[in-house]
């Protein structure tokens, strides 16, 4: 692609056709450029200046960046080599948000488990790298608020188990509570005894803390027993959709 047509590229046309586009235009710079070997020539320059531009009508056209992790990661050494400051600092900015995504999903993902130590560490490490990801301090905050009464309700739970042993509630919160302080092992035969006492929120708790020990068959069988009681249960719906994607999706 040369460079005229890079610069009457539509962007608002495709996110896929713009990568392309972008990609095409980095394989046009001098090898000496992309090797870090040098700063460019002024044509190289004039490409990346238009590159940068079209980057900037992407975040206009559809508030977020271009979605191609490969694109930022290919121009952050070649903008340094070129001195492109603002080109460089936009693309590590990207680079970042990218891996807090990741850290977000796999903090939100273990926070939806119920282990909020895991899931704490995950966020703040997304939280950290990209201060400005939208969604990483609020879960942070959720997963901190959750740990700092884990104790408190664990107590409380085992003085209902003391006071009615007969019903669900105690081994029900009991549970809960391990599984925040990140005890899944250790909670699943206290959610046998809320579900021995036919508790249907205790069996989909079970399911979720099997999910978060990565025993997704056993997890996927008893979401499906809760569904067949219980059709609008969010927790076996979101367990059985998370089951899905990781069979899919397995990294």
């Amino acid at each position: 692609m040369n460079i005229n047509e890079l610069k009457s590229l539509d962007v608002t046309q495709s996110m896929k056709g713009t990568a392309k586009a972008i990609n095409e235009a980095i394989d046009s710079l001098s090898g000496e450029l992309r090797d870090g070997k040098g700063c460019g020539s002024a044509q190289d320059q004039e490409v990346l200046g238009v590159i940068n531009q079209k980057l900037l009508e992407v975040d206009n056209a559809f508030d977020r960046p271009l979605d191609s992790p490969e694109v930022f990661q290919r121009l952050k050494g070649i903008a340094s080599a070129a001195n492109q400051v603002a080109l460089e600092s936009y693309c590590q900015e990207q680079v970042d948000m990218i891996k807090a995504n990741d850290l977000h999903f796999k903090g939100y993902t273990i926070l939806f488990y119920g282990d909020c130590v895991t899931a704490s560490k995950l966020l703040k490490e997304a939280a950290e790298i990209a201060p400005k990801h939208p969604l990483a301090a609020i879960d942070l905050e959720k997963a901190e608020k959750r740990l700092a009464k884990a104790e408190d309700e664990l107590y409380k739970a085992e003085t209902t188990i003391e006071k009615k042993p007969e019903k669900p509630d105690g081994y029900l919160k009991k549970a809960s509570a391990l599984v925040t302080m990140g005890k899944l092992e250790e909670s699943l035969p206290v959610f046998d005894r809320a579900i021995a006492l036919d508790s249907l929120d205790a069996m989909a708790k079970k399911g979720a803390a099997l999910e978060g020990l990565g025993r997704f068959d056993e997890a996927v069988v008893l979401f499906n027993k809760v569904l067949e009681e219980k059709p609008t249960s969010q927790i076996a719906k979101k367990g059985l959709n998370l089951a899905e994607y990781f069979a899919e999706n397995p990294d």
